[in-house]
């Protein structure tokens, strides 16, 4: 009887070591899940450092809307953009006649020029959009117009891709021209309990026409403080690869199987030698 409870014991410590063998995986999953972690820890100095605003550059193949107007009717109109087209779209060229539509619409090619009218080429890429307005306000005035133009720039493509371990991969696009790589994974329904949180991907394309791959870890504070992560730029895309434990077992982690047969192995030579010295007895 004494043996019996012996091993009854000794079953149960093993049983107890092997459960918190499996929960030390889950505390430690825990602490990878939040983002920036301390962040509220940061000085002002620093967040003051860094608090200019953010303006996208223009890239290569971005499509842009540009429009020209002046307070006199009409003075602008050689700047901007018209084709003609048929308000009715079953109308022959017989019973109705052509109007014009303002489209302004412009593609940058892979050297970032731009074709604009009276001006010809201009290279805009590598510009914000406040210089490269400036640049066609200084174009524009006064050698061709007599009084101030508006110039009015946009981004028609501003839109991020974000794949992997998130609830909903797809583009998402930003209507006022700005995104965070935390606006981005919320759009997104943010990651999944299987993405790795602290080796997120950022492909971006640069100025020149050239990939960049950056590693960011999300866990870290600091990239609050790093315009060129936090900010995203036009046509970046974002791959949250998934972690150990979603690679091994698509239902199961491969750290609690690997935990629970373990702690079975301990359980089953344990019950071994209790049972062999009682025998031997």
């Amino acid at each position: 009887m004494c043996i019996f409870m012996q091993t009854k014991r000794f079953i149960e410590n093993t049983l107890v070591a092997g459960l918190l063998f499996l929960l030390m995986p889950s505390c430690t999953t825990y602490r990878k899940m939040s983002y920036l972690k301390d962040a509220e820890t940061l000085s002002q100095e620093w967040f003051e450092r860094a608090a200019n605003v953010y303006e996208a550059r223009i890239l290569p193949k971005d499509l842009l809307r540009i429009s020209v107007t002046s307070e006199t009717p009409g003075a602008a109109t050689d700047f901007n953009l018209s084709f003609p087209y048929r308000t009715n779209a079953t109308a022959t060229a017989s019973s109705e006649p052509f109007t014009l539509r303002e489209e302004n619409t412009y593609l940058v090619d892979a050297e970032g020029f731009i074709n604009f009218p009276v001006l010809g080429r201009l290279k805009l890429g590598g510009l914000t959009k406040n210089d490269a307005e400036a640049l066609l306000f200084s174009q524009i005035y006064p050698e061709y117009l007599t009084e101030k133009p508006f110039i009015d720039i946009r981004f028609l493509n501003f839109s991020v891709t974000v794949l992997g371990e998130v609830a909903r991969p797809g583009i998402y696009k930003a209507e006022n021209e700005q995104m965070t790589i935390l606006d981005a994974l919320a759009a997104a329904g943010d990651m999944t309990v299987y993405g790795t949180r602290d080796n997120v991907m950022l492909i971006r394309t640069l100025e020149n026409g050239e990939l960049s791959i950056r590693r960011v870890n999300l866990l870290d504070r600091n990239i609050l403080l790093d315009r060129n992560i936090y900010y995203l730029q036009q046509n970046d895309k974002i791959y949250v690869e998934m972690n150990r434990t979603r690679a091994g077992s698509r239902s199961f982690g491969a750290v609690e199987s690997t935990g629970l047969y373990i702690a079975s192995l301990l359980v089953s030579i344990a019950t071994f030698f209790v049972l062999l010295q009682h025998v031997q007895k």
